[in-house]
C-alpha cells in the first residue's frame, strides 16, 4: 500500500489488514506521521507495520475502508433511517386519528338516542294501556247496560 493509498483509508482500530506475508489481523493502534498500524498477532508482542507492508486493509465488518465506500453506506444508512422517520410520521397521524376521535362524545349521544326511545316506548305502552281500558269500561258499560 502506497502512502497515498494509506491517507484515503479511514482507520478505525479493529479493521482488519493483510501482511505481505499473507497474515490476516487486527488493527491496534494508526500513527499517521509514520503511516504505520499497530497488529495483533496472537502470542506474539504487538509490532508496528509500516504501510509498505499492508496488502489490504477492509473495515472490521469486511466492507471497504476507503472514503467512497465508507461515504456510501453513511449515505444508505441515512436513507434508511429517512425511510423509518417517514413510517414513523404516518403511524404518529394514524394515531393522533384514533386519539383525536371523541368516542366518548359518540357514546353519550348512543345512550341519549337509546334513553328517547325507551321514553317513546313508555308513552305507546301507556297509551295502548289506556286505550285498552277505556275499550274495557266501554265493554263493561255495554254488558251492564244490555241485561
Amino acid at each position: 500500500m502506497t502512502e497515498q493509498e494509506f491517507d484515503s483509508q479511514v482507520w478505525q482500530r479493529f479493521d482488519l489488514v493483510t501482511t505481505d506475508t499473507g497474515i490476516e489481523t487486527t488493527v491496534m493502534n494508526v500513527c499517521f506521521s509514520t503511516r504505520s498500524v499497530r497488529i495483533y498477532i496472537k502470542d506474539a508482542p504487538p509490532e508496528w507495520l509500516p504501510c509498505k507492508r499492508i496488502m489490504t486493509h477492509t473495515t472490521r465488518k469486511g466492507g471497504d475502508a476507503d472514503d467512497s465506500a465508507i461515504i456510501e453506506e453513511l449515505h444508505n444508512r441515512v436513507i434508511k433511517q429517512s425511510d423509518e422517520i417517514e413510517r414513523l410520521k404516518n403511524e404518529k397521524k394514524v394515531l393522533v386519528d384514533k386519539i383525536s376521535r371523541n368516542y366518548l362524545g359518540e357514546m353519550l349521544r348512543a345512550v341519549k338516542v337509546m334513553q328517547q326511545g325507551l321514553q317513546e316506548r313508555k308513552k305507546k305502552h301507556e297509551q295502548i294501556e289506556s286505550s285498552l281500558s277505556a275499550i274495557a269500561g266501554v265493554i263493561d258499560k255495554l254488558n251492564s247496560s244490555g241485561e
